[in-house]
């Protein structure tokens, strides 16, 4: 369910963001060729039997064991709204802490550009084979930001104080939560 809210919000975003007078989105020749042979690559993939049968042997125990439980929530119609609202505040809320570190570092951009740049960002991040997508992250953030017309050392300090306020700084309450709830046994 995150995957299908995640995408529509992007696709949402990006919609708002093209119809906005003020975006002006020019991406470097190199990367939409990049994206572009990737795509092709990835199709061509597609195309191998051999390939289509290894991504189906891989997906089909995950979908035998997550199809059951959809059904599940999908009969209980609260708790399937109380999750996607969940999953829509969580992304909203990062886009406004994005927003508002680009806004702290003198930046102007549209709520909109910064959605997608953000949405798109955290799809790649997904990807990275690091921990919350560390280093890869803070890259595609920087890197689409910049492309959106923002200036590269706004765009890399705004990234880099998201980050700690959305990646790092938790981790202190978490680990004195953990450290609690495990001495009164509550773990």
């Amino acid at each position: 369910m995150t995957f299908v809210v995640h995408i529509t919000l992007l696709l949402g975003f990006t919609i708002a963001a093209g119809t906005a007078a003020d975006f002006t989105f020019d991406p470097p020749r190199g990367a939409v060729i990049v994206v572009g042979a990737l795509a092709v690559v990835v199709l061509a993939l597609l195309a191998v039997p051999w390939v289509r049968k290894q991504i189906m042997r891989r997906l089909r125990p995950l979908l035998k064991e997550v199809v059951p439980r959809l059904v599940t929530v999908a009969q209980r119609p609260t708790k399937l709204l109380e999750g996607i609202g969940g999953i829509v505040l969580l992304n909203l809320s990062y886009i406004a802490v994005l927003f508002a570190c680009v806004e702290a570092f003198g930046g102007s951009m549209s709520v909109a550009v910064i959605a997608v740049v953000y949405l798109a960002g955290a799809t790649i991040g997904q990807a990275a084979p690091t921990p919350g997508g560390l280093g890869a992250v803070e890259a595609v953030l920087s890197a689409g930001l910049t492309a959106a017309g923002l200036d590269a050392g706004t765009a890399v300090s705004a990234v880099l104080l998201y980050r700690l306020v959305t990646f790092w700084a938790p981790t202190v309450p978490g680990y004195l939560a953990l450290n609690k709830l495990t001495r009164d046994g509550l773990l």
